[in-house]
């Protein structure tokens, strides 16, 4: 398989996935330096412009929409010293990435300056080192090369679809001889190739100069035992088993070399009273490409929260004016800030120091001295701990509360789920009338949030009367009340739909379109069970003719109005006003299903009894009576 190659013009290679200007603006003080940084640039695909003195800089760089700012060292000193502060302080250049090029020699102290820029770096400016820039700031797609004499189609297919950028090459040699200026970011090596075997290959890539640094992965597609003793002995970095597409190695390759975050860079705070301490740090999360601010105490640390609300934190324990403890239970007791990782940086790392911690929420512990590969393993480890906490809280708005239980009641072994079970319970169904009429007025980004406007409502309405919710179709809203209690179940549900009419009445008033539903309630037997395919896709779902009936109850309740069955309504009839009996026919039943509207509350039955009727509070007494509910069409 022939290897292939770079065009001279790389980052347009990337414009389908990435459409971005690439402009970038050039402070300089030498001429001779801005020229030739304007040639790499042009090379790399990029349009540079040399600031002109005598305007404002930070006006230039808002009103240019530049993405990249290369900035001379000498150029911060004097009136321009303040110049990065003032560049992350403004809100339109948030994502602007700051690159100041120096002498190599330049000492710690006076790099100080260059605090708030997300690359430092010195001539000669190669195009392997400029590439390399251009990628972390336009967050072009990470490169891997892939070593495989028969490289498996639906591996390849998986890692490009992830968006990671892929160069094959069908022999250790072939890679090893490669000189293309942009480095990869990682390596997967089959360990049987026609050459040599994967451990050699990579121990020679460790010894050359070019990927010395490059981090490795071992593919390996048999299960012998002595041959994976050899790859962990030979200590070359991960290993994944066949088939290598699967979700598992998948996401290994996705936690151990993360794509870049589309749209913003992600965002640091360094929190510590040592300057030093805090240059070592920030370089750190420099290189994996977050913007860094720093803050010397706990009190400017909370401030810089609130105006940066970072991805993660490093604080210190022992500092002046609000320690490491205090500035954590700040950041901790603020709904916006609770979830972001901190890392205590201390010296202290007694047991009581860490159950301390644990109570906080303190996601590990650094003890000083440390060095930069555990602080780096300390940062990956929060991150992908909060990476796993956010999955969860979001894979919990997709499902149904009793799913979860059933997945965990999976996980341990029982197989409670794909049994079934019958259970005596209480099902609604609320759907919008005349929903696709709505769908042709507006645009679908207005119908989102309304839908979305309308279903947080609701669902809140629900929550309070302990309903699960089962699923969303469409506009549609099925939920469950499944406490084991069936009259208490009844009620909840018929007191919830009526409290739904009564807010939907009330988000009418102010919304750019009025919504009238229908709501459909019944109670009795259903079964409930893991339904679907093992193999792809299971749901947690309740099926049987009273789930059903359930559903065509709300297709015959009348406009902004409650329909039940005579089921749900013997166990709320003390509880209710409603309508006539009335029959409603159900496909596939032959006999009809007696039913009602709900009318009313009965006074007592919950905090919506005195509900207006003609205008006045109906009197406490008294049933809460509201006008009947428009007939169906």
């Amino acid at each position: 398989m022939d290897c292939p190659r770079r065009s001279p013009n790389r980052l347009s290679e990337y414009a389908p996935h990435h459409p971005m200007s690439k402009r970038v603006l050039i402070a300089s003080t030498i001429g001779a330096i801005a020229k030739s940084l304007i040639q790499v640039c042009e090379r790399n695909g990029a349009t540079a412009t040399i600031f002109a003195q005598g305007s404002s800089i930070v006006k230039e760089l808002v009103q240019g929409k530049y993405e990249v700012f290369l900035v001379e060292y000498n150029f911060l000193e004097g009136e321009y010293q303040n110049l990065i502060p003032q560049i992350r302080q403004n809100k339109e250049l948030q994502n602007l990435f700051v690159a100041v090029y120096a002498p190599s020699d330049m000492d710690k102290e006076k790099l100080s300056i260059t605090n708030g820029a997300n690359a430092v770096i010195s001539s000669p400016f190669t195009d392997t080192k400029m590439f390399g820039l251009f990628k972390r700031a336009f967050g072009l797609p990470k490169q891997a090369m892939l070593v495989s004499a028969t490289p498996q189609e639906e591996f390849t297919l998986a890692l490009t679809s992830l968006g990671y950028g892929l160069r094959v090459f069908p022999s250790a040699e072939e890679a090893l001889a490669d000189e293309e200026p942009e480095l990869p970011d990682f390596i997967i090596s089959e360990y049987r190739l026609p050459d040599m075997n994967g451990t050699d290959f990579i121990q020679k890539a460790k010894e050359s100069d070019r990927l010395r640094n490059v981090p490795t992965i071992i593919a390996y597609a048999g299960r012998d035992v002595d041959e994976i003793e050899e790859i962990i002995k030979a200590e070359v970095g991960e290993v994944i088993l066949s088939p290598y597409a699967s979700p598992r190695n998948l996401k290994k390759i996705q936690d151990r070399f993360p794509l870049p975050p589309r749209g913003r860079r992600l965002k640091a705070l360094v929190v510590d009273d040592s300057p030093t301490i805090r240059e070592l740090i920030s370089s750190m999360f420099k290189e994996l490409d977050y913007h860094v601010e720093t803050a010397e105490n706990g009190f400017e640390g909370y401030k810089a929260v609130q105006r940066l609300n970072p991805d993660i934190i490093t604080s210190d324990y022992d500092m002046p004016v609000l320690n490491g403890w205090e500035f954590c239970t700040e950041v901790r007791d603020h709904e916006s800030y609770k979830d972001i990782p901190i890392i205590m940086i201390t010296t202290r790392a007694t047991e009581m120091d860490l159950k301390k911690g644990e109570l906080l929420g303190v996601s590990s512990y650094l003890t000083k001295p440390f060095a930069k590969d555990d602080l780096k393993a300390s940062v990956e480890q929060a991150i992908s701990n909060a990476k796993i906490k956010k999955e969860q809280d979001t894979i919990a708005k997709f499902v149904a509360a009793d799913t979860i239980r059933a997945v965990n009641n999976m996980i341990d072994g029982s197989d409670e789920g794909k049994k079934g079970e019958s259970k005596f319970i209480t099902v609604l169904f609320s759907d919008i009338c005349a929903f696709s009429g709505k769908c042709e007025k507006f645009s679908a980004r207005k119908i989102v949030k309304l839908l979305n406007t309308y279903f947080d409502l609701m669902v809140e309405v629900l929550s309070k009367h302990d309903a699960i919710i089962d699923k969303f179709i469409g506009d549609a809203i099925v939920a469950r009340f499944d406490s084991g209690d069936p009259e208490t179940d009844a009620r909840n549900a018929v007191l919830g739909a009526w409290e739904m009419c009564k807010e939907l009445e009330r988000f009418n008033l102010d919304s750019f379109e009025e919504v009238q539903s229908r709501i459909g309630i019944n109670s009795g037997e259903v079964i409930l069970g893991n339904l679907g395919c093992d193999r792809h896709r299971l749901e947690y779902a309740m099926i049987g003719d009273n789930v059903n009936i359930g559903q065509r109850l709300e297709s015959c309740a009348p406009k902004q109005g409650v329909m039940f069955s005579e089921a749900t309504y013997d166990l709320v009839k003390e509880h209710v006003l409603v309508g006539e009996r009335q029959e409603i026919e159900v496909k596939g039943k032959k006999e009809k299903v007696p039913a009602y509207v709900l009318e009313g509350i009965a006074s007592g039955s919950s905090k919506l009894s005195t509900l207006k009727v003609n205008g006045h509070h109906a009197p406490k007494p008294e049933p809460a009576v509201s006008p009947k509910p428009e007939p169906t069409e």
